[in-house]
């Protein structure tokens, strides 16, 4: 029994925990879609990553998009939850987007919500994200499932 529990402390120290699940590492967050106007057709609800440091960030093709691959109903509206890692050190807005499938190379998604102003389409104040982000919280959007609410 001694030499099991030695053999599991000499593991445990030998393992870097630092590099298991650090916070930051990913991306994380829920969408809240605040309509039930869904569209399947022809693409598919998404998060956008895009550069903090352009012009009009929302107008360019993103450094990374990446499918929400649920939509579960509670009461009247429809959560998502998503999750990205691999994305490189830097300042970013993400945002709630819908894709076109098949995907279109340098193709600009439509902008449904935004972390920091959500639905807002006269919002100016997007909040910047500073990746890796070691606090480990969510970042929550709120969007429209509706393309016709569009924001950019």
């Amino acid at each position: 029994m001694r030499y099991i529990t030695a053999l599991i402390l000499i593991i445990i120290i030998g393992c870097d925990v630092q590099d298991i699940n650090r916070p930051g590492d990913k991306l994380s967050g829920y969408i809240r879609h605040v309509d039930t106007n869904l569209y399947l057709n022809g693409g598919f609800y998404s998060v956008s990553v895009y550069s903090a440091d352009s012009t009009n960030p929302f107008l360019r093709v993103p450094i990374r998009t990446d499918s929400i691959h649920q939509l579960v109903r509670v009461d009247f509206q429809y959560y998502s939850p998503y999750d990205m890692d691999g994305i490189q050190p830097g300042r970013y807005y993400v945002a709630a987007t819908w894709s076109r499938y098949p995907r279109i190379p340098n193709e600009i998604p439509i902008v449904l919500g935004t972390f920091g102003c959500d639905t807002s389409a006269s919002c100016t104040s997007h909040t910047v994200l500073v990746y890796p982000d070691v606090t480990g919280h969510f970042r929550n959007i709120i969007s429209w499932t509706d393309l016709s609410k569009r924001l950019f």
